[in-house]
């Protein structure tokens, strides 16, 4: 029998808390801070809007020193690990999975902040290796299993949860730390303004009027384990990933291979897709991200599309980090009775023909639907439950 994959543990810093009921809280009052950042490398006249994490003058971008990621980094791991109440035994014996876009870039441009160095010189500065950072995480907390490092764009940590579930599954391990993790960098800001994907003023995605997408940062952590520790604990059902190969930076508007992951991963979980309460869509804003993933939920769904939910609007494109910040806020505001509103939405599109919930709605026991889809055509599908009785 497939054994189950639960989460007992989490912990998460973004732009509205730094504790998963600060967030929470924040989230079912649609409380949102947006800061608006300038442009000095390049020195453009307009700024745009960035979910930063602000809770202080050491916050600032330009006051970061090399151990402020680290202490956001660590200290995020150290609570998920507490909160999931691991003995030093079963610490050593758990695994990291660890999912980001930018890695280490933001140590990198920190500290080039400190040299002479030109701007072509900190855009072509490297890493020192991607499993690096996955590293110092198990050396801080002694952990002494493997370790897996995923960057597969914005898919990159819901596939690090993926992979760490399916392992539990199977009985190849019986307890992962997965983190997503993804702070501040000019790479990063500067590239998706380049692409023209920021929106100007409001995160609204599926709207008819929205311009792009708006990013955030974000780290977030849970701990994965092959059985439940207490009764609320969410289990993943089931899950799957995709690449769509019609394009090397979009997806095909056509939603196939979208439609076919949300299938698949349906198919593993052994639910037929009437069985799913509610759906977080992935939801960038961008054009063509919001009408596949429109087009594809009414392939798999056809007329009886379950409430569609967009919580990007209140912490940012965490690009590679959303895959477990997304599943923290989500499943916590379950937990505390309610589907998330998607803020900021107002005009139906016709021709994405959806109308995501605008206000919370009241919810109980039941099967969620968790989308990603990255830049580049990697697509993940993860099926949750907190159905009580499931062992």
């Amino acid at each position: 029998m497939k054994k189950g994959a639960f989460v007992t543990g989490k912990a998460m810093i973004c732009s509205i808390g730094e504790t998963p009921k600060e967030i929470v809280e924040a989230v079912r009052d649609q409380r949102i801070r947006m800061a608006h950042l300038s442009f000095p490398l390049a020195g453009l006249p307009y700024t745009r809007p960035y979910y930063l994490i602000m809770r202080n003058e050491e916050d600032r971008p330009e006051n970061r020193s090399d151990g402020y990621f680290s202490k956001i980094l660590f200290s995020t791991a150290a609570a998920a690990v507490n909160e999931a109440e691991l003995s030093d035994d079963e610490l050593k014996e758990t695994h990291l999975f660890f999912g980001s876009t930018s890695m280490d870039v933001p140590v990198f441009e920190g500290n080039h902040r400190k040299t002479s160095a030109s701007v072509s010189e900190i855009f072509l500065r490297s890493s020192n290796g991607y499993g690096k950072i996955a590293s110092a995480v198990m050396e801080r907390l002694g952990i002494r299993g493997c370790n897996y490092t995923f960057t597969t764009a914005c898919t990159s940590s819901a596939n690090a949860f993926l992979y760490a579930a399916s392992m539990i599954g199977q009985g190849r391990i019986e307890r992962a730390l997965v983190i997503g993790y993804d702070l501040f960098n000019n790479l990063g800001f500067y590239g998706f303004e380049g692409l023209k994907s920021i929106a100007v003023t409001t995160y609204r995605p599926f709207d008819r009027h929205r311009d792009g997408l708006i990013l955030g940062e974000a780290c977030g952590a849970v701990v994965l384990e092959g059985r439940n520790r207490v009764a609320s604990d969410f289990r993943f059902l089931g899950g799957a990933n995709l690449c769509d190969i019609y394009s090397v930076t979009s997806h095909d508007e056509e939603g196939t291979t979208v439609a076919e992951t949300m299938n698949r991963a349906l198919a593993r979980a052994g639910i037929d897709p009437g069985a799913i309460r509610a759906i977080k869509a992935h939801a960038t804003g961008t054009e063509n991200n919001d009408r596949t993933e429109c087009a594809a939920m009414r392939l798999t769904f056809g007329k009886n599309l379950p409430p569609v939910t967009c919580v990007k609007p209140f912490i940012g494109h965490t690009v590679g980090a959303c895959g477990v910040c997304e599943l923290i806020l989500f499943t916590e505001s379950l937990k505390a009775g309610f589907i998330p509103s998607t803020p900021g939405f107002r005009d139906k599109d016709e021709e994405c023909n959806l109308t995501p919930l605008m206000e919370n709605e009241e919810t109980g026991e039941g099967v969620f639907m968790l989308n990603y889809f990255g830049f580049g055509g990697n697509c993940t599908t993860l099926i949750l439950s907190n159905k009580r009785g499931e062992e």
